[in-house]
């Protein structure tokens, strides 16, 4: 049974929170270096909705039976921030999740389709998403839904 998606409220705080956590614990297998969930949980929902204020965004929850089990937040107006990039804006998926015991329900897929449909509503004509490199479920859904490749980062550590 998939979820009913809908625009977050205040009151989904709890249960957002919950899922930025268990988002951060997830990268965290990634990227050790990333925060421990506690002490970035509530910086990032603030940081997170400044971003929606500017940029025309929306948070959509998964919810099941009163709890939050996934979300999505998209931006719909982010500015072309360098002047090497296409001008204008585009709408840019920043965080996708979906609780350890729901995933693979198609949970993320109608977050996105979700966010999409927000996008294209408030005109915008492209959407883009980041991922750790290292995340190959996430990219693996981004890919089957239509999402191709536009800008690689690469690292490298420095020795000391």
């Amino acid at each position: 049974m998939i979820p009913t998606i809908r625009t977050y409220t205040r009151h989904d705080v709890p249960g957002l929170r919950n899922c930025v956590m268990a988002l951060q614990e997830y990268e965290r297998t990634i990227d050790p270096r990333l925060l421990e969930p506690e002490d970035m949980a509530d910086r990032y929902l603030e940081h997170v909705m400044a971003r929606c204020r500017e940029a025309n965004g929306r948070i959509f929850v998964a919810e099941h039976n009163g709890e939050t089990v996934g979300f999505v937040v998209v931006l719909a107006e982010e500015r072309s921030a360098e002047p090497d990039e296409p001008p204008g804006t585009y709408a840019l998926v920043s965080d996708l999740a979906v609780l350890e015991p729901w995933r693979r329900q198609g949970i993320g897929r109608a977050l996105l389709e979700q966010a999409e449909s927000f996008a294209r509503n408030a005109g915008a004509t492209e959407i883009r998403v980041n991922i750790l490199a290292g995340n190959r479920s996430a990219a693996k859904l981004y890919e089957q839904i239509g999402f191709t490749p536009y800008l690689m980062v690469l690292s490298k550590e420095l020795s000391r």
